[in-house]
């Protein structure tokens, strides 16, 4: 019988966790499975990676927030004596809730601002799962997580980078390569979430490596890593730059990430793209 229940099969960061984690004690399921009231049966953690595309750009709209459509099955779930009362829900935001940074890294205590969609809707997300969930809630409000991402479709910062790196040996830039952002290797991050899980704290976190870097950094390891290739910068204006304040959840579970590992994983990702 799987405790931990993840949704979203088609999800990076879901199959990173989930090898991470190890099968023992851990279902995978997809979407449509979160219908079916016997994928819950002895489950006492959920998280949920399951998101529809219009939901990071449309205004919300109940019907696109897979998080409160998996929260109305998981209450149906209780009800039904299929899961325990008190069981946890790990929701996966984004620090766009917050809106821009300015010059401060963002920290939980910032009072939210966002100023696209995804934020604005992560952010009702947010507020409908605490008031169902209370302290059986964990929101970890993410950084830019990155790994080898070089997938079908994938138009993520790094999915396109590597894909014009690996077509064309080339790395675009639409943003002043000194640009300092903050990056998290999606194995930092799953190993992460494992303790997450683990623990069930409860509360609100950021998740990210803390680093201000340069994005310049990463296009160099990654190229370093490739073993050719060459940088251009379309616009060279600085913008969205960001970086999270981690203390609270290095407080409570310890390092996360840093410059050096993240320079690791792009030289890793760089050999891989090239092999």
């Amino acid at each position: 019988m799987a405790d931990v229940l993840v949704i979203g099969r088609a999800s990076f960061l879901a199959r990173s966790f989930v090898g991470a984690h190890g099968a023992g004690g851990l279902r995978h399921a997809a979407w449509a499975d979160a219908a079916r009231p016997e994928t819950f049966d002895g489950v006492g953690c959920v998280v949920n990676f399951a998101l529809d595309p219009r939901y990071q750009r449309e205004a919300y709209d109940p019907a696109l927030d897979c998080d409160r459509i998996l929260a109305d099955a998981i209450g149906r779930a209780q009800r039904g004596g299929r899961m325990p009362a008190d069981a946890h829900v790990v929701m996966v935001s984004t620090r766009k809730v917050y809106g821009p940074a300015g010059d401060e890294p963002l920290a939980e205590s910032r009072t939210p601002a966002p100023q696209d969609a995804y934020g604005r809707n992560k952010l009702v997300t947010e507020r409908l799962l605490q008031d169902r969930f209370g302290p059986n809630l964990t929101i970890l409000r993410l950084s830019n997580i990155f790994g080898f991402e070089d997938l079908p479709g994938r138009r993520t910062f790094l999915g396109l980078l590597l894909r014009s790196l690996r077509e064309e040996g080339v790395i675009r830039y639409d943003v002043s390569p000194f640009t300092p952002k903050d990056f998290l290797p999606v194995e930092a991050f799953a190993a992460a979430l494992v303790k997450v899980v683990r623990a069930r704290p409860g509360g609100l976190f950021n998740l990210g490596s803390g680093v201000p870097l340069e994005i310049g950094w990463l296009a160099m390891w990654i190229l370093e890593g490739f073993g050719r290739g060459s940088l251009s910068i379309v616009d060279p204006s600085i913008r969205d730059a960001f970086t999270m304040n981690v203390d609270r959840f290095v407080a409570r579970f310890g390092p996360v990430a840093g410059r050096d590992d993240i320079r690791a994983a792009c030289l890793a990702i760089g050999k891989r793209l090239a092999a």
